[in-house]
């Protein structure tokens, strides 16, 4: 069987953890056939994207990103990562639209397809609009997202909660990697102060580069690992154990945002079914 075609959806331009993902998806020699945009400007994410490809070269450098739907955002108002050389028709994202380029691609490849969703589920909803099947024909479907152990909010369920929710009523292949586990991987201040210094290709000077940028607009010490967790899990399942659990996405209340693991409370109902690391 073929190597198995791999769509990142993204909300890169925040978190350094996704210009961190994509260059590790790239170092892993992942066959990524697109990428997609989501929250906020996804123009703006997109040209993000298209400059790192293109500077990581080879068979990369012609990855088609496309722009997601544009939401409007109660969080950030504008990307630490984003430089006025992005300006540049260059970056342009594709013309293709990031909704039809899922659907077109799910009806192309089937079980040959993974789906990686790092960043809000916007566009993910939007395919279920659309066809509320589709997404359960792809062989892979791993998201970054929700915490199933420890309950709280995250990030990326928050963003867009209702969407959050559709994807888990309706997509039946899930297989998340939720923030609760991917928060024990912070790369600490020695390795913090490596990527800083990095320069073995001109993709990594320019993660470097972003690093510099993130830090700078953050309170944080350091990166965390949690989305490129996620793509070393879409390459190797063996790296991490993963339970089937039952989740309820609360939409509204006190606990908004919470992937509720109804099982984990004994609980009787099944929302949703998804493999939980």
């Amino acid at each position: 069987m073929d190597k198995m075609k791999v769509i990142i959806d993204t909300d890169i331009g925040d978190d350094i953890d996704d210009a961190l993902a994509l260059y590790f998806a790239m170092k892993l020699d992942l066959d990524i056939i697109g990428i997609t945009t989501c929250f906020g400007d996804t123009d703006k994410r997109a040209r993000i994207a298209k400059k790192l490809l293109r500077l990581y070269g080879g068979k990369y450098a012609d990855v088609p990103i496309f722009a997601g739907v544009k939401s409007k955002t109660g969080f950030r108002t504008y990307l630490c990562q984003y430089t006025s050389d992005l300006d540049s028709d260059i970056y342009a994202p594709a013309g293709e639209n990031a909704v039809d380029f899922i659907i077109d691609s799910c009806k192309k490849y089937g079980d040959n397809l993974a789906i990686l969703a790092i960043g809000p589920f916007t566009n993910i909803a939007a395919v279920i609009e659309r066809d509320k099947d589709i997404l359960n024909k792809v062989g892979r479907f791993v998201i970054m997202g929700g915490a199933y152990f420890k309950q709280y909010a995250d990030w990326n369920v928050m963003c867009d909660v209702t969407a959050a929710a559709k994807m888990f009523e309706n997509v039946t292949v899930l297989e998340c990697i939720g923030a609760d586990v991917t928060h024990l991987l912070p790369i600490g201040k020695e390795n913090s102060e490596k990527l800083l210094l990095a320069d073995s290709n001109e993709a990594a000077k320019h993660i470097a580069s972003l690093y510099a940028a993130w830090l700078a607009d953050t309170d944080k010490a350091c990166a965390v690992l949690h989305d490129p967790l996620a793509v070393y899990y879409l390459a190797d399942p063996q790296i991490c154990d993963t339970v089937d659990a039952s989740v309820a996405v609360i939409e509204d209340g006190f606990a908004k945002g919470l992937t509720l693991n109804i099982g984990a409370y004994s609980k009787a109902g099944m929302n949703s079914i998804c493999k939980s690391v």
